[in-house]
């Protein structure tokens, strides 16, 4: 049992060290596409880029679902605090189990919903770069699935090894 544990915790790991980079690399891409468009329309007169409203589009819903994993890491997505303060013992922890399941059945039917969303928006296209539609639906489809799996390692942490590290990871992860 400690090794799956241990493997959740190292896959929970990974998932978060993948959303950072998804955030910071979307994060960056968004400023630049904006910052690149503002200056082609103003500055240099030439109305913008095209492809300047399609981009952030495509882009964005990358960095908010990555930014929703980050948070469902340290808990920040169950905001059930009030409940865990009026309960105490096997109360909380059940209060927390449940919580935790309903999030991660929660967050599987919409990474479910989402692919079956993208497989029927694949067939229309952009107009300006013809990158199928889909793709924000796949990024929300993605961002949920990772979201159940580090709510899952979340709350086996939590039940392993007691209330006190819900919320305090003790990782020794710097924030970004």
């Amino acid at each position: 049992m400690s090794g799956l544990l241990n493997t959740i915790d190292v896959v929970a790991r990974v998932i978060v060290t993948f959303s950072r980079f998804v955030v910071i690399a979307s994060g960056i891409a968004l400023t630049l596409v904006t910052t690149l468009n503002v200056v082609a329309r103003y500055v240099l007169s030439s109305g913008g880029f095209s492809f300047a409203q399609e981009l952030p589009m495509l882009i964005f819903p990358w960095f908010i679902l990555a930014g929703i994993v980050l948070a469902a890491h340290r808990q920040g997505h169950m905001a059930v605090e009030w409940l865990y303060d009026k309960l105490a013992g096997q109360a909380r922890y059940a209060a927390f189990a449940v919580a935790a399941a309903v999030s991660t059945i929660s967050f599987l039917t919409l990474s479910y919903e989402a692919v079956l969303v993208a497989e029927i928006a694949s067939v229309e296209r952009s107009p300006v770069l013809q990158l199928p539609n889909s793709v924000g639906y796949y990024s929300l489809a993605a961002g949920a699935l990772l979201v159940a799996i580090v709510t899952i390692a979340a709350a086996l942490r939590v039940l392993r090894f007691g209330w006190e590290y819900r919320v305090e990871l003790n990782t020794g992860e710097t924030p970004l």
